[in-house]
């Protein structure tokens, strides 16, 4: 079975899941000891996006590659990617600007678009290996190619 090497994948993708959300929350709600929560989110996020580009990532035969003629693999790159650049700029915003100030509209932001964002870019990846498990395909490689 290919796919269980892949389980590790999966259970990097949901530990960064909790920290990113309950640091989002804590500091949308404005409530203490936000940032270690954020940065255990962002280490372990970057941890999955360094073994995705180098290639390291498990896969169902030696000759796929990634798939970069599909609008939904572009799409989660683009969403997950652009949820944890997100999650990262305003983690070393806060520390040079300090993390007691107010900030009402960066607080919004991240919990309602940066938090989303990301979340929607990660589960088009896990919906994509359900499917490849339960039916040997992968949805990025469905009739909404680009090429």
């Amino acid at each position: 079975m290919w796919w269980t090497k892949h389980l590790w994948v999966i259970a990097i993708q949901i530990a960064a899941f909790l920290p990113y959300c309950v640091g989002s929350y804590r500091f949308y709600k404005e409530k203490g000891r936000f940032m270690r929560w954020i940065a255990t989110g962002i280490v372990l996020d970057c941890i999955m996006a360094i073994t995705a580009s180098t290639g390291m990532l498990p896969r169902m035969g030696s000759e796929q590659g990634a798939p970069w003629t599909s609008i939904l693999f572009l799409l989660h790159i683009i969403f997950s990617g652009s949820g944890m650049l997100a999650f990262i700029l305003m983690f070393f915003y806060l520390i040079i600007r300090g993390v007691n100030k107010e900030y009402p509209r960066l607080r919004r932001i991240q919990y309602k678009i940066f938090l989303k964002m990301w979340m929607i870019g990660v589960a088009i990846a896990l919906i994509n290996f359900l499917v490849k498990i339960l039916f040997q395909q992968r949805i990025y490689d469905w009739p909404w190619q680009i090429l």
